[in-house]
């Protein structure tokens, strides 16, 4: 019953942004960014370019993900430090994250402990990837 109330949070949620970009069936896979561990620095980002000089704060505020558009277009420069909100298909678990990188799977690359977040059931660990929906909110 709980699964099923989660899942209609979740569709809730992305109907109710239609007026923004919703991205259903989005292969998701997870990367040991480890930003504590660097003191959240953003060295070999794609972002860092972009993103270095924003304060401490601001880079720890949300969890990160690499964000590779699927339609196999580039990530633009344009889309550093905007953050999503993440769903995972099959549990409606979600968190919202900041993107900070990209990456080349047609999907998105969670930061370790935003999939974990998500992942409930442990079928992504255990497939090594998760169907989500994402959708572009405020930071």
């Amino acid at each position: 019953m709980a699964s099923k109330v989660v899942r209609w949070i979740a569709l809730c949620f992305c109907v109710a942004s239609i007026l923004c970009e919703c991205v259903k069936a989005t292969y998701t896979t997870n990367h040991q960014y480890n930003p504590a561990a660097h003191n959240y620095a953003l060295d070999g980002l794609y972002c860092a370019t972009y993103d270095s000089d924003q304060s401490l704060q601001w880079r720890s505020q949300y969890l990160w993900t690499a964000y590779c558009d699927q339609d196999g277009s580039p990530m633009g420069a344009s889309l550093c430090g905007k953050c999503i909100h993440v769903t995972n298909d099959v549990t409606g678990e979600s968190v919202t994250v900041r993107i900070l990188d990209r990456c080349e799977n047609g999907g998105l690359d969670l930061e370790t402990e935003a999939f974990s977040d998500i992942d409930g059931d442990g079928k992504g660990h255990f497939n090594g990837h998760m169907s989500t929906t994402y959708t572009f909110v405020g930071c």
